[in-house]
C-alpha cells in the first residue's frame, strides 16, 4: 500500500521516501523525492508553508502531491491524479470533466488504501472519506474552486 493504514504515513518507494505527520523539513530535503522532483515553495505568511512536486507515477496514476507544513513539520498532505484528457484551461473545463476527476480520484484512493470509502457525501460538495485512527484520507469536488483534489489529514491528537 502506498499509504499506512496503521500510521498513516506515505510512501514513495520509487524514491525511498516516507513522508508522515510531523516530518522536519530538513528531512524532507534530504530525501531523492524532494532533490529530484521539488517545483515551488509558497509562504501563506500564517506560519503554513507549502512545497509543491512534480508529478509522479504511482500505480498507473500520474500523481501530483502538495506537502503543507506547519514552521518545520509536516502538517498534511494534498493530492491529485492528472491525465493527458484532463482540462488544460479554462476553455476546456466543464464541471462534467472536473468530476471525473473526482471520481478518479475516489478509485485511486481506494486501490491505495485497499478498502472502499467510510463515508461518501453529495452534499454540500461530493466528497469521498476513508477515516482512520490517525485521522483521514479524503477526496472533494469542490465546486467554488472548479477543481478536484484529495489529500491526507493527520488527527491534531496523534
Amino acid at each position: 500500500m502506498l499509504v499506512n493504514n496503521e500510521n498513516g504515513t506515505l510512501e514513495l518507494k520509487d524514491f525511498g521516501t516516507q513522508l508522515y505527520k510531523g516530518m522536519l523539513l530538513d528531512q524532507l530535503k534530504q530525501t531523492d523525492f524532494y532533490k529530484e522532483k521539488y517545483h515551488n515553495r509558497w509562504d501563506v505568511k500564517t506560519g503554513y508553508f507549502w512545497y509543491y512536486f512534480k508529478e509522479v507515477e504511482i500505480e498507473g496514476h500520474e500523481l501530483s502531491l502538495s506537502l503543507c507544513f506547519w514552521g518545520d513539520r509536516l502538517h498534511s498532505i494534498h493530492m491529485n491524479t492528472w491525465k493527458s484528457t484532463d482540462a488544460k484551461d479554462w476553455n476546456e473545463w466543464t464541471e462534467e470533466r472536473e468530476m471525473q476527476v473526482f471520481y478518479r480520484n475516489n478509485k485511486f484512493l481506494t486501490l491505495i488504501l485497499g478498502m472502499p470509502p467510510t463515508r461518501k457525501k453529495k452534499t454540500p460538495y461530493p466528497s469521498c472519506t476513508f477515516t482512520f485512527s490517525w485521522g483521514k484520507v479524503w477526496s472533494v469536488y469542490d465546486p467554488r474552486s472548479a477543481s478536484s483534489f484529495m489529500g491526507i489529514s493527520y488527527d491534531e491528537k496523534t
